[in-house]
């Protein structure tokens, strides 16, 4: 019995008797995991595109009935900043990477903004005019500080962005050609990138 076996399993690699076809020839089956999942979790989060904007913000402070030269203040202010297009790879769940053989199919949440950020080399007071009591307490140290000026600024060039869709499309095909060659650099073929619908 032990001779039958051994020829059988001769015959099922190519060198038995009389060419037999068996049950038991070779079989090969590629059974490896997302090796990507930990790389794109140690990302955290991937800025695809940013975008830079200046917003002129004018703003006047006065009050009903006084006139502007005794007491109020007009301020024009420049605001130089950046909104980010960013990817979150931090929460992404098992079944975000798949590998079926030499191709890999990565599904990631759907780009978002990230938040205004005021460069404070640039954004800058243009112009100021005060009236007599404001003048006194700018004086006196009691005068408003450039915080609202500054918030202002931040909240128009977020509306600004929000309204640019451009700005998600340059992070969604950033995304998609960054990790495709991140892939190809691990040895797989194809690689396809989908995003999930934007949240209204």
């Amino acid at each position: 019995m032990l001779v039958a076996a051994v020829v059988l399993v001769l015959a099922g690699k190519g060198v038995g008797l009389l060419d037999l076809k068996l049950p038991f020839s070779a079989t090969h089956t590629d059974n490896s995991g997302p090796a990507l999942m930990k790389s794109l979790r140690d990302l955290k989060d991937f800025h695809g595109a940013t975008a830079q904007y200046q917003q002129v913000v004018d703003i006047d402070n006065g009050y009903r009935y006084v006139p502007g030269f005794i007491a109020g203040e007009s301020t024009t202010f420049l605001a130089t900043g950046t909104v980010d297009g960013v990817v979150d790879f931090s929460h992404l769940g098992a079944d975000a990477v798949t590998v079926s053989g030499k191709q890999v199919t990565i599904t990631l949440p759907a780009p978002q903004l990230g938040p205004a950020r005021l460069d404070a080399a640039q954004s800058k007071v243009l112009s100021r005019s005060r009236g007599v009591v404001d003048r006194v307490e700018s004086v006196v140290g009691d005068g408003s500080s450039d915080t609202e000026y500054w918030k202002a600024g931040q909240q128009k060039i977020a509306a600004a962005a929000a309204s640019d869709p451009s700005i998600l499309q340059r992070t969604e095909d950033s995304t998609r050609a960054t990790l495709s060659a991140l892939v190809h650099s691990l040895g797989y073929d194809s690689v396809s990138v989908v995003f999930a619908p934007a949240q209204q």
